[in-house]
């Protein structure tokens, strides 16, 4: 799945229809017409949006940002002409317009709490129930930009409530929007004394804020498009785009004749975005023109001629799919991810599709009859503060509901990483049968029995996030400038041998292994990574062209610090890396053999030919990302007993193997050698996702610290056979 989901506004009430303008009157571009269309987009853009998450593998179609353009047209039709007669009452807005979005929503979250316990994985329970209060609090964007998509994070695509990031902007606008043009039509009363009118004020202050807002988003995409997509301030030139026009409709209007034509055209640029481009990889920069221009021309073309749309977009069905559409998109995101987690796959089939979107369906049915319909009438509609009360004693409760679940969950997770806790640091070099030990004996046909280790699992499914060796010394990651670092590890003060282990995040996986090894043999083992980054001569392939610079520059350090005087005691220098990345290669070479090629020519700038290099063949990869793991492999560890979920859990071993360059890059240097641990991590056929009771991988390619210190005796021995 995508990382990226979309999300509908809220369908528009009786209140969101601007009453009649004293001023202005009934331009022909400005009349309850816009409703029918608006209603009919929705309808349409959502059935795209969920059509292309259900049967497109998430695809992103485009509909979120028709959904922003509307909320800023609507939002902005119904502000400005009670602002401008003085008759908003804020606590009523506040109440009708959020009582409205969160009756349902809230009824969702707690579903979904009640999924997350079921189907996802323990490990994830923390961060879900952190991202069900943020949705609740319209925060949720920001939640998402500052823990998911940091480095090794499993990614907005593992949440069930990821689809909520887009109603939090939504939310932020519909709490700043009121506030911003209430607040200008008194000060413009005060200032100017009526002379200057609102909508032109407001116009024009809109439009510079678009104009900052499209530029930032530009800028902010060509640096960080996950988190640019996320970010309320990136996305308000589409609902500022939608803001203008409700503006410039009330003064102009697209001439009769052409109306028809330019609504279709909006309409086709709509349905067709999805099918063009994947909004995930574009928006919300330029190319969100697209649907956006597309949206604003349905709008502007809003006419009864029945040339235009209207009579396709007052169908019933969709008419159907708008009333719905707000509750469809709710229930429609966490029940495919809990599916995928129930099932283990990467996507939905054609008929488990078609299943979600039937449930989905049915349940978005009964929560617009039993409780969105339920709250418009005995909560909204008597008017006064009794919605704006309701709805923030509703947030407290869930706030509260959230946060005490936040707690029995630290509390779960408490216990079951101190039940592991007793073995987690056992001594690989004593430990009957733990870990890699367990697969050692049995390739030499030994029965492997420990009864202390019956039942257990380490680490925990709940803390395998935090099993990590990696400390901030030994990895360069984000600091700009580039910073080369080595943390020692094993014997620092006088030890007999000393190695330097240099490569990306695969090197620092078994930092803990190397520090045992150390200790063990009275060596000295300096790491030094760089994320995505290995030592290699030639520049990074294109699926990491954007870390190539900083790549190059920790290279050059690398060399320089082989180079210092006080490195010239080295007996040995590791290296290893992930074996998909590759770099780019020259003229009539694969990216296969031109990995192979930077290595040996980095190789041979060591100053001396006498330090041999010992090349780690990588370990094998179950999943390419962090989320596909959690949904597969350890949602299917967390189902099974450490005896049998191995052999339940694991993959064919071809499937996971990885073609490494080194082996062939060491086989053209005379000083170079190969130690491969292939057989400690999979059987003849199947490489388990348990061994030894104890999980093997961390995320989809990181092997987890515990298993990498059970590696440690015969990692130990494979490099002493080299060095000694």
């Amino acid at each position: 799945m995508t990382a990226i989901s979309d999300f509908p506004t809220p369908p528009a009430t009786r209140d969101d229809r601007e009453p009649k303008s004293p001023k202005y009157g009934h331009t022909p571009g400005h009349t309850s017409g816009h409703i029918s269309e608006i209603h009919g987009l929705r309808g349409i853009a959502l059935t795209l949006v969920v059509a292309f998450h259900l049967f497109g593998n998430g695809r992103v179609s485009g509909g979120i940002d028709v959904f922003l353009v509307i909320s800023g047209f609507l939002a902005t039709r119904s502000l400005v002409g009670k602002a401008e007669r003085g008759r908003v009452r804020l606590g009523e807005h506040y109440g009708r317009t959020f009582a409205r979005l969160a009756a349902p929503a809230l009824l969702v979250l707690a579903a979904t709490a009640a999924l997350m316990v079921v189907f996802i994985p323990q490990t994830l329970w923390t961060q879900t129930t952190r991202e069900i209060i943020a949705s609740a609090t319209y925060l949720l964007n920001w939640e998402l930009i500052s823990s998911q998509l940091s480095y090794g994070a499993a990614g907005p695509s593992s949440t069930p409530v990821q689809h909520f990031w887009s109603l939090a902007v939504q939310g932020q606008f519909f709490l700043v929007w009121p506030l911003a043009v209430v607040g200008l039509a008194a000060l413009l009363r005060v200032v100017t004394r009526g002379r200057l009118g609102l909508a032109r004020v407001l116009f024009v202050l809109t439009a510079a804020a678009f104009a900052v807002s499209f530029l930032y988003a530009i800028k902010v995409s060509a640096a960080d498009q996950a988190a640019a997509y996320f970010n309320s301030v990136t996305r308000f030139w589409e609902i500022g785009a939608g803001a203008l026009t409700a503006l410039a409709l009330r003064r102009v209007s697209l001439p009769e004749s052409i109306k028809p034509y330019a609504a279709w055209a909006g309409l086709a640029l709509v349905v067709s975005c999805g099918f063009v481009m994947d909004g995930a990889d574009h928006f919300p920069g330029p190319l969100a023109l697209w649907p956006v221009t597309g949206a604003l021309l349905v709008m502007a073309g809003s006419t009864p001629s029945p040339r235009g749309p209207r009579r396709l977009l007052e169908t019933r069905p969709l008419r159907f799919v708008a009333d719905i559409s707000y509750e469809l998109y709710l229930w429609h995101w966490p029940l495919l991810i809990a599916w995928l987690y129930y099932t283990g796959e990467e996507r939905l089939t054609l008929a488990s599709a078609a299943g979600v979107l039937v449930v989905s369906t049915l349940l978005a049915w009964a929560t617009n009859r039993l409780v969105t319909r339920q709250v418009q009438t005995y909560v909204i509609r008597p008017g006064g503060p009794r919605a704006l009360v309701a709805t923030l004693a509703a947030l407290a409760v869930a706030v509260g509901a959230g946060a005490s679940g936040l707690v029995a969950i630290d509390r779960s997770e408490d216990r079951a990483i101190a039940a592991a806790a007793r073995l987690a640091s056992a001594d690989p070099y004593t430990t009957d049968c733990l870990g890699a030990a367990s697969l050692a004996a049995s390739s030499s046909g030994d029965a492997c029995r420990n009864p202390e280790l019956r039942g257990e699992l380490i680490p925990a499914v709940a803390a395998i996030g935090e099993d990590d060796d990696n400390r901030g010394q030994c990895w360069s990651f984000e600091e700009r400038p580039v910073r080369f670092s080595a943390c020692p590890n094993g014997a620092v003060e006088g030890y007999q041998k000393r190695l330097l282990m240099v490569g990306d995040s695969h090197a620092v996986a078994p930092v803990g292994a190397l520090d045992l090894i150390g200790k063990q043999r009275s060596w000295r083992i300096d790491v030094a990574a760089r994320a995505a980054c290995h030592w290699n001569a030639r520049p990074l392939g294109q699926n990491i062209a954007d870390n190539r610079p900083a790549c190059a520059e920790w290279n050059r350090q690398l060399e320089a610090y082989l180079r210092a005087p006080e490195q010239q005691d080295l007996d040995a220098i590791i290296v290893t890396h992930s074996a998909r990345k590759t770099t780019q290669p020259l003229a009539g070479e694969t990216p296969y053999e031109s990995t192979v090629n930077g290595l040996v020519e980095a190789w041979s700038h060591r100053p001396s030919k006498d330090v041999p290099v010992i090349a780690l063949v990588d370990n094998p990869m179950f999943e390419p990302d962090t989320a596909a793991y959690l949904r597969t492999t350890l949602g299917c560890i967390q189902r099974h007993s450490p005896e049998t979920a191995g052999a339940a859990c694991g993959r064919p071993r071809t499937d996971v193997l990885v073609k490494d360059p080194h082996r062939d890059a060491v086989a053209r240097d005379p000083n170079a050698h190969l130690v491969d641990m292939t057989d400690l991590f999979c059987e003849e056929r199947v490489c388990p996702a348990v061994i030894g009771n104890v999980i093997v991988y961390r995320d989809g390619n990181h092997i987890t610290s515990r298993y990498a210190r059970t590696l440690a005796p015969y990692l130990g021995r494979q490099l002493a056979q080299v060095i000694d």
